[in-house]
């Protein structure tokens, strides 16, 4: 049994916790971070029925202006608690080097897998059809990987046209998954915009940093796609799919947005001592969920290579 007074909680792990990065990791990117105090409560979506109905504006004189209320509607939220520890025995911190760096490595190795879950849990709701709901499925010659015959300048200028109708704001983001990246850096509609652009600003994949004017992201993490106990298969996150979409990075509390990742309280680290192991017990704990504001700030084109 731990003893409470043993916990606490690591201020200097913590913060490296916390600050942490990992340029594979793009789910904040995609979802800006709604900070909240409680673990369950409600929060603000997207009300398309009601956005676009133009309401009386004349006043007539002497009387009271009319009444406009912000298209928005409610929903639940209920965060989940992602958490991993593990021990840096006595015996590693005296052979390591420096007495810390066990610590710290335990910190981001950790932290890095809870990111994993995050970035996991963002691609399962993002890529799917059935929750993104204007959306594309390309197949045979449509797919990109078929340099000859798919066009994914139409493709893409479909899909901004879609966020366009549906929301009356312009897309700004395309999310890539690394295979989808790789590929269509090579498709001559993308090679001969890429003679444009000045190599040192090339994304990893070779992209343009941008896209008919959205924002590329490159969805790299990959994870272990195989039964436990077979041979490691590993396979990117983001899947096959490119995903356009309005983003705002500095959404409010009732901004427009595809949506957001809902965090109660920081990222936190905490050490206890285990005698009985001869070690000292790290912990890294998040509470998050990943939520959709307005689905129609995305567009889907799934399957996009072969």
């Amino acid at each position: 049994m731990i003893d409470p007074r043993s916990v606490h909680i690591d201020a200097a792990l913590s913060n490296i916790s916390v600050m942490f990065k990992n340029a594979a990791f793009v789910a904040e990117q995609i979802l800006p971070v709604l900070q909240v105090q409680k673990e369950s409560d409600k929060f603000y979506k997207y009300d398309k029925q009601d956005a676009f109905k133009l309401p009386d504006t004349i006043r007539a004189d002497g009387t009271e202006a009319n009444e406009a209320s912000l298209a928005i509607s409610t929903d639940d939220y209920a965060v989940n608690e992602h958490a991993l520890k593990d021990i840096v025995t006595d015996r590693v911190r005296d052979n390591a080097d420096v007495a810390i760096q066990p610590d710290i490595d335990i910190t981001e190795w950790l932290t890095g897998l809870i990111l994993l879950r995050l970035e996991k849990d963002m691609a399962t709701l993002v890529t799917s059809i059935t929750n993104i709901t204007n959306n594309i499925t390309l197949s045979g010659t449509n797919q990109w990987s078929d340099y000859d015959n798919s066009t994914p300048l139409s493709d893409i200028k479909t899909g901004k046209a879609s966020v366009r109708k549906n929301t009356g704001r312009e897309a700004n983001t395309i999310t890539l998954g690394g295979d989808v990246a790789e590929t269509l850096s090579l498709h001559p509609e993308i090679k001969d915009l890429r003679k444009r652009v000045d190599a040192s600003l090339l994304t990893d994949a070779g992209l343009p940093p941008k896209i008919l004017g959205l924002k590329v992201i490159e969805a790299k993490s990959v994870e272990d796609q195989a039964y436990a106990g077979k041979t490691a298969s590993l396979g990117y996150v983001f899947g096959k799919n490119a995903l356009i979409s309005f983003t705002d990075p500095n959404a409010g509390l009732r901004s427009l947005t595809l949506g957001r990742v809902i965090r109660a309280k920081a990222r936190m680290t905490r050490k206890w001592r285990d005698e009985g192991r001869r070690g000292t017990m790290i912990e890294v704990s998040d509470m998050f969920v990943c939520k959709l504001i307005a689905e129609e700030c995305g567009y889907l084109i799934a399957a996009s290579i072969a």
